[in-house]
């Protein structure tokens, strides 16, 4: 009978187990390369996404500081008497409106209008105070290059401000018309004679770190106590 000699299984397996790597000078450089590939693609799609988000972002906050400004002025232009625009040179940014003489009511518990009757019989809507929309400088001050927009509160005499305040910045000159020259803030239609409505347009430039845009919003109102 021959002896049998025993088998070191640990051993074998143990070296059987553990693969020899050998990579070479080339084949780094080529995972490198690729490596470096890869995350410069993920970077300019990270930047790319980053930056059309800024401008987005922009956008969208210079769009709602626009239409904001609009809506202020809304119900004061619905609810006007009489429209009078500005004189030169601020007749495309200025527009003051009368409204009607408001009352409070203990028992609604609101404001309503005043009603009083002429020598006829016929009732009418008492004149009240005035509204007054204008683009001005920081100070509010008219400025036809001025980048605010104004509210102002004006006494029945026409005179006395009771109110002033600023309801959006950032204004520029909206885009040119038909005539090349900026559109009008405020626009009539179909005239000062027959003043049916009022077409407001505010552009409002925007600048959020290194990303600026420009919008322009517009909105018509018609005249209810005209």
């Amino acid at each position: 009978m021959f002896a049998r000699r025993p088998i070191d299984v640990r051993g074998a397996v143990g070296r059987a187990s553990i693969p020899r790597l050998a990579v070479t000078l080339p084949e780094v450089l080529t995972v490198v390369l690729v490596l470096g590939l890869i995350l410069g693609t993920v970077s300019s799609i990270y930047i790319n996404s980053m930056r059309a988000y800024a401008c987005g972002s922009t956008q969208s906050y210079a769009q709602q500081k626009a239409s904001a400004a609009i809506q202020r002025m809304i119900p004061d232009i619905r609810m006007g008497m009489s429209v009078i625009p500005g004189v030169a040179p601020h007749e495309a940014s200025y527009i003051a409106i009368e409204l009607p003489r408001r009352d409070f009511d203990a028992d609604h518990n609101t404001y309503l209008n005043h009603i009083e009757t002429d020598a006829n019989g016929r009732p009418y809507l008492a004149p009240g105070r005035w509204v007054v929309y204008y683009r001005g400088d920081a100070d509010g001050n008219p400025a036809i290059d001025g980048d605010h927009v104004w509210r102002r509160l004006v006494a029945e005499d026409g005179v006395t401000i009771l109110k002033q305040s600023s309801i959006v910045d950032n204004v520029v000159d909206n885009p040119p018309d038909s005539s090349g020259q900026p559109k009008p803030m405020f626009i009539y239609w179909p005239d000062m004679n027959r003043l049916q409505s009022v077409e407001i347009t505010i552009t409002i430039r925007e600048k959020r770190g290194v990303r600026a845009t420009t919008t322009t919003m517009t909105g018509e109102v018609a005249l209810r106590n005209r």
